[in-house]
């Protein structure tokens, strides 16, 4: 019974660190709202490293081995380590920045939400209870269909009966309303050209002069494929620069090697949106990966 208490626990207390960064947040008290998701994420770390019998390390390593372990993907491991540097900066650093807080609760929530799945006595629980309903539903219908079977084949030969019957049931009679009105309609065009000898003539023989002396010329044919086509207007392009201190890595994750630190207001080489968090940008030749948050567009 010590096991289910504890894992209550463990649940109201990374609620309460949400709901407290979230409360912190509202007050403006950026710096202590990103502390608190940190402390927050130790907990939901911690909790997975006891599962995966994980030994002791710092946060950071942790992360990793939970990685490596595949007890989380590689999406969560960057959310993970993303909270954790945004929370060490507010520590060491003092950093009270609102974008960074709310960067760090966004995240933070995702997570949370993604965390039950990766606990394994909770999907143990879900594929008993799923194979004890399937084996329930199959025996009620089992149980059910063998005193139908009888019922199920009158009912089938009824319905072959009336199929018959009804193919039988079609006869020449139903088809006189059919033949009398194709009748009535050849009769009366048969009519309309007897009393009528000369306007078939004439109405065969207009179409011809009229498409004789209606005819476009050659000219007006080719007028279109000579006439000028307007150049086509292109969208002024859309260039990005860096809003502050900014590095280009190799790679989309912040444990890839830096290539350069690109100063304030720098302009990129912008070439597409990786993720949610990442942009790729043509630096030297090659694709390069930075933060998007640190890009703002700038109109030539």
């Amino acid at each position: 019974m010590a096991q289910p208490t504890r894992t209550i626990n463990i649940w109201e207390k990374i609620q309460q660190g949400v709901n407290e960064t979230e409360r912190l947040i509202g007050q403006k008290n950026y710096n202590k709202a990103m502390i608190q998701a940190r402390q927050t994420l130790e907990i939901m770390v911690k909790s997975l490293g006891d599962k995966a019998c994980i030994v002791e390390g710092d946060l950071a390593s942790t992360i990793d081995q939970l990685y490596e372990n595949r007890w989380i993907d590689k999406s969560t491991k960057e959310h993970y380590h993303k909270i954790r540097m945004i929370g060490n900066k507010a520590v060491h650093e003092g950093n009270n920045s609102a974008a960074d807080a709310n960067l760090a609760y966004h995240l933070l929530s995702q997570e949370v939400y993604a965390f039950s799945d990766y606990r394994p006595d909770r999907r143990r629980a879900q594929r008993s209870s799923q194979s004890s309903g399937g084996g329930r539903s199959t025996s009620g219908r089992n149980s059910s269909s063998q005193p139908r079977t009888g019922t199920a084949r009158s009912t089938a030969s009824r319905s072959g009966g009336n199929r018959r019957k009804k193919k039988q049931a079609i006869t020449p009679r139903d088809l006189l309303p059919v033949i009398a009105i194709i009748a009535g309609i050849i009769l009366l065009v048969v009519l309309i050209r007897v009393f009528r000898p000369g306007a078939s003539d004439t109405e065969t023989t207009a179409p011809t002069s009229n498409a004789v002396t209606e005819m476009p010329s050659s000219e007006a044919v080719t007028e279109p494929e000579t006439a000028p086509t307007e150049p086509e207007t292109t969208a002024a392009a859309v260039q990005y620069v860096t809003t502050d201190t900014l590095n280009v890595r190799s790679e989309p994750s912040t444990d890839a090697r830096i290539l350069v630190q690109l100063a304030p207001g720098t302009p990129v080489n912008y070439v597409g949106v990786h993720d949610d968090f990442w942009s790729i940008i043509n630096y030297d030749g090659t694709d390069a990966y930075v933060a998007t948050q640190y890009l703002t567009e700038s109109t030539p």
